[in-house]
């Protein structure tokens, strides 16, 4: 399916009786890539408060079509990551990436073992992307391109739209409402859980509930849909989240299942 049509990025700017009147009228210029950049960053506390952030640790409830689970998912800036899984209780699942390959854990398995090439790729991206670790103005220095693309207008607001281009290739995009500069909306092409699917699909995930956290801002919700369909895939809340808590950071490598 081929991605949605995109207004371009310029700035029509339309008279009124006041300009007709203006001897000379300078057109206000459409912001720059750099520009959308820096206020989103500021809007979600600022470059010291970002820089700040050493790991997140986020407690989640996470609702499919077919479970209920919790989750307890855990990042670092290293870029290291790994969620356990739990359904009443017990662990069920875990999922890590230690920087250089990344590992899954079913229940009753010795250890971890060794993923397939297209969830590893899905964790670095996840870690990665802003929101957790990572401000979206240091994704550059980690080898990911930033363009602005255009304005989109979607359930009545028009979105700054950036794309995302990572090393490997894969692209995602970001919607940044105008007013708060806040990432409300991503789409990219992917599936859904890599590890257990590998078939992907047109997704958009909607963040909202947005909450400071240790002087940063995070969405506390965010929920998947099949943008084609209309179809939801996945609703995700968070419980809690620690900034900065202790972490065993020997929990990012396969061996270890505890």
């Amino acid at each position: 399916m081929p991605t949605p049509r995109l207004r371009t990025a310029r700035h029509v700017v339309w008279p009124c009786a006041a300009l007709l009147t203006a001897a000379r009228a300078t057109p206000r210029q459409a912001p720059t890539v750099d520009e959308v950049i820096s206020r989103h960053t500021a809007a979600v506390g600022g470059r010291a408060a970002l820089a700040a952030i050493h790991s997140v640790t986020f407690a989640l409830h996470i609702t499919e079509p077919h479970s209920v689970v919790d989750a307890v998912y855990v990042a670092d800036r290293r870029g290291r990551m790994r969620i356990d899984v739990y359904a009443g209780g017990q662990r069920m699942y875990s999922e890590g990436y230690d920087g250089r390959a990344a590992w899954a854990w079913h229940q009753r398995a010795p250890q971890g073992e060794p993923e397939t090439a297209s969830a590893t790729a899905a964790l670095r991206h996840g870690v990665q992307l802003p929101g957790k670790v990572f401000g979206l103005h240091e994704l550059r220095g980690r080898g990911i391109a930033i363009d602005l693309v255009g304005r989109d207008v979607v359930a009545g607001t028009d979105y700054f739209v950036l794309r995302l281009t990572f090393p490997d290739g894969f692209t995602t995009e970001l919607y940044l409402n105008p007013e708060t500069f806040l990432i409300e909306r991503q789409r990219d092409r992917r599936a859904l859980h890599p590890d257990l699917d590998a078939r992907a699909t047109w997704l958009e995930t909607q963040y909202s509930d947005f909450r400071a956290v240790g002087g940063t801002i995070h969405a506390f919700r965010d929920r998947q849909v099949d943008w084609r369909t209309g179809e939801v895939m996945s609703t995700t809340e968070v419980r809690s989240l620690d900034v900065n808590a202790a972490l065993d950071t020997t929990a990012f490598a396969a061996a270890v299942i505890g």
